[in-house]
């Protein structure tokens, strides 16, 4: 009893847990567990302090919470197990003469009946040229959704100076933390007109995500995106109705300072990026998928009979 009595006097006088005080025990319980340690006595009762746990007595039984691994604490540990995803999936790295080879799908549809908006569904493979040298294929083609619109092939070259940058050219990109904070933030200048740099950084991770990356880029690019303000997690469906957990920033970048959400989406259980959305007030909401690249050495066969026309 002496021991009971010691115990309530210990939490008598500590705040019940509520989720912002939970969260952070939560998170540094998480990467115990994935760091495959045993927490010492003294550490876990730092913790539990620290976080506000609260042990409850109830006919004499001692109930702590318990947390689930797989439900992330919040919207930065999203974007940490995405990283951490993405660092270990296997990549044989692609030749600058090679094509990378993929499927983007892309849906555009009308919010609260903004007028003028979609709705419209792209589903498109494309064949990019991995140092950008070469013309680039892109095959529209109709959706099921919508069988009516136009089957189109194109090839493209990359414009100089527009569009985003090569997979070859972000293989020099530095993953570096700081470095890579600098590297967005001058890449997002180009994007928005606006001295916040957090939105930069964003913006022009928002910007590069929808295309290939080196894995170790991509992981850089999330741990910096977990240290930005303003992030959420919310339950998305991505541009193929796949349901995933999506980590949102909110920013008034809409018409007149309306307030934008942009967001990407992840996959439940792997954290594997799926895409991303974008829903602005007056302008609607944009989704797009974008599947994992085959490596390829050759255009298909019938790409010959395209002649070049148009930019990236």
């Amino acid at each position: 009893m002496n021991d009971l009595t010691e115990l309530r006097d210990l939490f008598a006088d500590k705040a019940h847990p509520t989720a912002d005080r939970l969260a952070p025990a939560r998170t540094a319980l998480l990467a115990e567990a994935r760091a495959k340690r045993r927490p010492r006595a003294a550490g876990l009762r730092r913790l539990m302090l620290a976080g506000g746990l609260v042990a409850a007595m109830a006919a004499g039984v001692i109930v702590v919470q318990t947390f689930k691994p797989a439900a992330p604490a919040s919207a930065a540990e999203v974007l940490r197990l995405a990283a951490e995803a993405a660092s270990a999936t296997p990549w044989p790295e692609p030749r600058d003469d090679q094509y990378l080879h993929y499927e983007r799908i892309a849906e555009t549809r009308s919010e609260n009946g903004v007028p003028n908006v979609g709705p419209r569904h792209i589903t498109g493979e494309v064949w990019e040229s991995v140092d950008g040298s070469r013309p680039e294929l892109w095959w529209y083609k109709p959706s099921k959704s919508r069988p009516q619109n136009r089957e189109y092939k194109k090839l493209l070259t990359r414009c100089p100076g527009r569009g985003g940058p090569a997979y070859a050219d972000l293989r020099g990109w530095p993953t570096d933390q700081e470095q890579l904070r600098h590297k967005l933030a001058e890449h997002g200048k180009k994007m928005v007109l606006k001295k916040d740099i957090a939105t930069q950084i964003w913006r022009a991770g928002t910007g590069i995500l929808g295309s290939p990356m080196p894995p170790k880029l991509q992981a850089a690019i999330f741990k910096l995106a977990a240290t930005l303000p303003g992030i959420e997690t919310e339950e998305l469906k991505d541009a193929t109705g796949k349901s995933g957990i999506a980590v949102t920033r909110v920013d008034n970048l809409g018409p007149g300072g309306a307030i934008s959400r942009e967001s990407f989406i992840f996959d439940k259980t792997s954290y594997v990026l799926l895409g991303g959305q974008e829903l602005v007030p007056g302008q609607g909401r944009e989704l797009w998928s974008i599947t994992r690249p085959q490596i390829t050495d050759v255009l298909p066969a019938w790409s010959t009979s395209l002649k070049p026309g148009g930019c990236v």
